[in-house]
């Protein structure tokens, strides 16, 4: 039982981590086009987002935000 175990615990030192991602990043602030989004055009927000940051998209989080004083949509997470 003894050697079960230390050969599991041996094991699971081995295992190398991934890199993790950055913590911080740029948020990323989309427009129409130039022109404002409304508040109810998130989903259209979300699309122009993920354009803007390329293949891998943008990092959503429940901290993305309208901004009414400017017609943007902020995404804090930055770029994936």
């Amino acid at each position: 039982m003894a050697l079960a175990l230390s050969l599991t615990l041996a094991q699971g030192a081995c295992v190398a981590t991934a890199p993790s991602a950055p913590a911080t990043s740029e948020p990323v602030r989309v427009t129409n086009g130039g022109q404002p989004f409304l508040m109810w055009q998130g989903a259209a927000a979300r699309k122009a987002a993920d354009a803007q940051c390329g293949p891998r998209g943008v990092r959503s989080s429940i901290y993305d935000r309208f901004d009414r004083a400017t017609g943007a949509w902020v995404y804090p997470g930055g770029c994936a």
